[in-house]
C-alpha cells in the first residue's frame, strides 16, 4: 500500500474522470459497493489463489470475546473481509437489487480492491479495479462490446500498440481432459497452466506432474496448447471468430491464444486479455461468468465483464492528454492584507475563466525554491501578489 501525493494523484483522478466519461458513452451505470463484504461471500466464489490472499476482519466488542473464551467451541474469529475484486461483490449487489435493475444491466466502477500478496512493480497491495460488467446478455454481443469499450479506452488514452488475447474456458476444459483425463475441480490445473510465460514449460510440467499427472501427458497437452488454431465448425470457435473478425474490422489488434487460460476459477466461457509490447504484464483481463448471482439466491444470470489494470495504465497513459484545459497561475503574497485582497480577486477572476486554476499561497522565505515547487505542480505562471490585484 501507498501514498500518492501531487501531481501524480492529479494525474490518476483525471485519467480515471477520463475512463468513466468513455463507459459512459457506451451506456455504462456506476454504482458502488462497500470495501467489506462478508467472508461467507468472498471466500467460496472459484476466485482461485485471490481467496488466499483477503485480508480478514476479526470479530468485533462481545462477539470476539465470545470466541475468545476458554472452552469455546470451534469458530471463526473472522467474520468479514476486504474484497479482493470488485467481480464477486458486484454479483452479490445484482442478487440483491434485482428487481431495481434494468435488463441488461451494463455497469462501470473504479474503486480499491486488497489483496495480501507481495508487492511487485504495477502490483500493490492495495490497488483500485477499473470494471466494466454486463448482467443479463448471454451473447457474444457482450464480449464484443466489452472488448470494443476497453480497447477504446486505451486507445482514447494515448496507449498504442495493445493486442487482445482471446481464448475460452470451454475449449480449454476440452483440451485438458484429452490429455489429463477427466477433471472434478480443474481449478489448481488452471492455475497451473496460467503460468507458462511466467514461468515456463518446464516449471508447469513439474509442478502438474507434482499434482499427479504424467508428465508426458503435460508436455502433449503443452505443445497442443501451443499450435491449436480456430475450426469454425466447432460452435465455440466459431463465436471466438467471430469475435476477432468484430474487433479487426474496428481496427483493433486481436488474436486467437490457445495459451490464455487466467487462474481466477468462476470463468465459463470466453476469456480476454489485453497484451502490450513495452510491458512483461497484462493492461486488462476479464471473461464471462454465467451464473454466479445464483450463489446469492438470484436467477443464475449470464455475466461478463473485462477489468483494466488501474495502476499499469496510469503508468503508460500519454501525460500530455491530461494538462488542465486553461491557465496554471500562482499567486505569491507578501503579507496578510496582500494575500486576502489576492484571495478576493482570484475568485471573481475564477467565475469569468472557468478553466483557470488559480492558486493564492504566503510568499515564503526562500523564494526560488517555492517557485521550484510551485512549476514541478504544473505553475506555469508565478505572479506577485501586488501585480495580480493592480
Amino acid at each position: 500500500m501507498r501514498d500518492i501525493g501531487p501531481p501524480e494523484a492529479d494525474l490518476r483522478r483525471r485519467v480515471a474522470n477520463r475512463i468513466l466519461d468513455i463507459y459512459a458513452s457506451y451506456g455504462y451505470e456506476v454504482i458502488e459497493t462497500p470495501a467489506l463484504e462478508d467472508l461467507a461471500v468472498l471466500v467460496g466464489s472459484q476466485g482461485g489463489e485471490n481467496e488466499k490472499l483477503i485480508f480478514k476482519v476479526l470479530k468485533r466488542g462481545a462477539r470476539l470475546e465470545e470466541e475468545l473464551q476458554p472452552g469455546a467451541g470451534p469458530g471463526e474469529l473472522a467474520d468479514l473481509g476486504l474484497r479482493f475484486d470488485l467481480t464477486v461483490p458486484l454479483a452479490r449487489f445484482v442478487a440483491n437489487h434485482l428487481n431495481d435493475l434494468p435488463a441488461p444491466f451494463k455497469v462501470a466502477r473504479i474503486a480499491s480492491a486488497w489483496r495480501a500478496e507481495r508487492p511487485q512493480r504495477g502490483r500493490y497491495r492495495e490497488f483500485p479495479q477499473c470494471d466494466i460488467d454486463i448482467v443479463g446478455e448471454p451473447g457474444i454481443a457482450a464480449e464484443i462490446e466489452l472488448c470494443s469499450a476497453t480497447l477504446d479506452v486505451l486507445q482514447k488514452l494515448g496507449i498504442s500498440g495493445p493486442n487482445l488475447r482471446l481464448n475460452d474456458r470451454r475449449l480449454i476444459r476440452q483440451t485438458v481432459e484429452r490429455y489429463l483425463g477427466s477433471l472434478d475441480q480443474p481449478g489448481e490445473v488452471y492455475i497451473a497452466l496460467d503460468k507458462i510465460d511466467k514461468i515456463g514449460e518446464d516449471s508447469v510440467t513439474a509442478e502438474l506432474s507434482g499434482q499427479g499427472y504424467d508428465a508426458d501427458d503435460v508436455r502433449r497437452l503443452l505443445d497442443h496448447m501451443a499450435t491449436a488454431e480456430l475450426h469454425p465448425d466447432n460452435p465455440v470457435e466459431a463465436d471466438l471468430g467471430q469475435i476477432l473478425e468484430f474487433l479487426r474490422a474496428q481496427g483493433f489488434s486481436a488474436s486467437f491464444d490457445p495459451t490464455l487460460v487466467r487462474g481466477i476459477g468462476y470463468y465459463t466461457g470466453p476469456i480476454f486479455e489485453v497484451a502490450h509490447p513495452d510491458v512483461p504484464y497484462s493492461l486488462a483481463g476479464g471473461g464471462r461468468y454465467d451464473g454466479m448471482p445464483a450463489r446469492f439466491g438470484a436467477p443464475p444470470l449470464p455475466m461478463c465483464g473485462f477489468s483494466i489494470g488501474f495502476d499499469r495504465v496510469c503508468e503508460m497513459v500519454d501525460r500530455l492528454l491530461f494538462t488542465t484545459g486553461g491557465p496554471k497561475i500562482a499567486v505569491t503574497c507578501a503579507t496578510e492584507a496582500e494575500l486576502l485582497r489576492c484571495l478576493a480577486v482570484a475568485r471573481e477572476r475564477r467565475a469569468k475563466e472557468p478553466t483557470a486554476a488559480i492558486s493564492v499561497v504566503r510568499r515564503a522565505r526562500n523564494v526560488r525554491k517555492q517557485q521550484e515547487d510551485l512549476r514541478t505542480l504544473g505553475y506555469t505562471d508565478i505572479i506577485d501578489g501586488a501585480a495580480f490585484t493592480s
